[in-house]
């Protein structure tokens, strides 16, 4: 299993509806996908219509109360570690033993003949969760939107990228992914212009296909579905297209 942390240290990038969507486009193209949730909102949980009351959940995991197996729940949206909104207010306390770090990416180990990619949602602010997602990873990827803060948020995203490889030292960063690109708008143009040269200069790759804002979207519960109910959409054939550039560099680079 390959797996894949979707991340930001900044809110309101729609990181969450990136990696719920890519996950679809991942099980759309045949191949078994875990997805999961370590954000506290459990925003992606309630999309994967997962349950969180009376079952073992990511926060029975890091306390050592359930196992890796007994958390999957298995849903008609597909394989989903849940969030649990006990996670809130507890990160400071999991954060002070260093051997909490590795709990999710030894958990992962233990399925990962099971699944061909696993998908990490994760909270955005810079602590346990996010790191610990990172440390579980084999490579991340940072949407991004076209905004005042989203080239200079970049460099705080990857010094952390850089704390996390002491504990997972073949991290990769797979790509910066432009969000909600709406290319009537001057600074979503101005930004996707950008890009490329920033992406050169901090020594990250660029994802040429940048995601564009459709309403579409919006009205499935944050990609869930999407390409069996819009696959011509805008949204569908730019998410398609990253995918494609995605599996290529994690599956055809002779990597396995």
């Amino acid at each position: 299993m390959k797996t894949i942390t979707i991340a930001n240290q900044k809110g309101g990038v729609g990181k969450s509806t990136v990696a719920v969507t890519m996950c679809d486009g991942l099980r759309a193209s045949g191949r078994r996908v875990l997805f999961v949730d370590t954000d506290p909102q459990a925003n992606s949980t309630s999309s994967f219509h997962a349950e969180t009351d009376g079952v073992s959940t990511y926060y029975d995991l890091l306390k050592g109360e359930a196992g890796v197996e007994e958390v999957i729940q298995h849903t008609e949206y597909g394989d989903i570690i849940p969030s649990d909104h006990a996670l809130r207010g507890i990160e400071e306390t999991f954060a002070k033993e260093l051997s909490n770090y590795l709990i999710l990416k030894k958990a992962l180990e233990e399925v990962s003949g099971q699944y061909d990619y696993g998908i990490i949602d994760t909270s955005p602010n810079l602590g346990f969760f996010l790191t610990s997602a990172m440390i579980a990873a084999d490579g991340i990827v940072i949407p991004v939107t076209a905004d005042d803060y989203a080239i200079s948020g970049l460099q705080e995203m990857l010094h952390t990228c850089r704390d996390a490889k002491t504990m997972n030292p073949n991290l990769r960063i797979y790509g910066i992914l432009l969000n909600r690109y709406d290319r009537r708008n001057s600074l979503d143009r101005s930004c996707w212009e950008q890009l490329p040269a920033v992406g050169q200069q901090l020594g990250v790759h660029v994802f040429s296909t940048p995601i564009r804002v459709d309403q579409k979207l919006k009205s499935v519960q944050r990609g869930l579905n999407f390409f069996q109910q819009y696959p011509s959409s805008h949204a569908a054939e730019d998410f398609a297209a990253v995918i494609v550039e995605l599996v290529k560099e994690i599956e055809g680079n002779g990597k396995e």
